[in-house]
């Protein structure tokens, strides 16, 4: 998928394909409340229709970065025969996101109070069909090693994919996603951004492709009060 335009033309694309998008999102909005951090509508009509290709019994979706669930619920109506695992280390977060889909509407997500890689260190299996991340974006070359657990054809997608001079830029992704574009020695699979340049990123990994060779430690950064983004992990 690849598309470019403004939000509106964006959703009508995505509404050919999926006639009731408009429907499931105000749905979701309805069961998740509004906040800041959240993929932007456009953004979530295009992670329903990506997800909707693995509604399939025993699929699993990982996401990193729960924030109140608004993006696991999205997938959620996406493929319900799927199984997501969404991960959060903020406990007061974690703890309201259980209320917010522990309910009937999403019994297939699982919110896990851990960061991305710890819960790496500890993972077994299975291997991923898709995975959405949208967590630390200072961290979020860290998130590469999970390449190497997505299936042949599973996606791996990034949000905030937005260099300066945007509206909502986030240099510390865009770089990184650049980084191991170069790394893999191909372009974007998914690429949809808005007429600023804002959006998501990812791709769908080939057979036998490895996870390519990056310095991630200089990819990354963090974020401080007052300054903003800073390069640099121990900073």
């Amino acid at each position: 998928m690849r598309l470019t335009g403004n939000d509106l033309s964006i959703i009508r694309t995505v509404e050919r394909r999926h006639p009731a998008i408009q429907d499931v999102l105000a749905a979701v909005r309805a069961d998740i409340p509004k906040t800041k951090r959240e993929i932007e509508l456009y953004q979530a009509a295009v992670l329903y229709s990506l997800t909707s290709q693995y509604d399939a019994p025993g699929a699993h979706i990982l996401e990193i970065g729960t924030a109140m669930g608004y993006s696991a619920a999205v997938m959620s109506r996406a493929a319900p025969r799927a199984h997501i695992d969404t991960l959060n280390p903020k406990m007061r977060e974690w703890k309201r996101t259980l209320d917010y889909l522990g309910h009937s509407n999403y019994p297939n997500v699982m919110p896990l109070p851990t960061c991305s890689w710890d819960y790496l260190a500890a993972y077994d299996g299975p291997m991923l069909d898709m995975m959405f991340v949208d967590g630390d974006h200072g961290q979020a070359a860290r998130d590469f090693a999970w390449w190497e657990w997505v299936k042949t054809g599973g996606l791996m997608l990034f949000h905030d994919y937005a260099p300066e001079g945007t509206h909502r830029p986030c240099q510390p992704v865009y770089e990184a996603l650049q980084a191991f574009r170069a790394g893999l020695g191909r372009g974007f699979d998914v690429l949809v951004t808005d007429d600023q340049g804002v959006g998501v990123a990812g791709w769908y990994r080939r057979e036998d492709e490895p996870l390519p060779v990056l310095d991630v430690d200089a990819l990354l950064w963090r974020h401080v009060k007052g300054e903003g983004w800073v390069r640099g992990s121990e900073v």
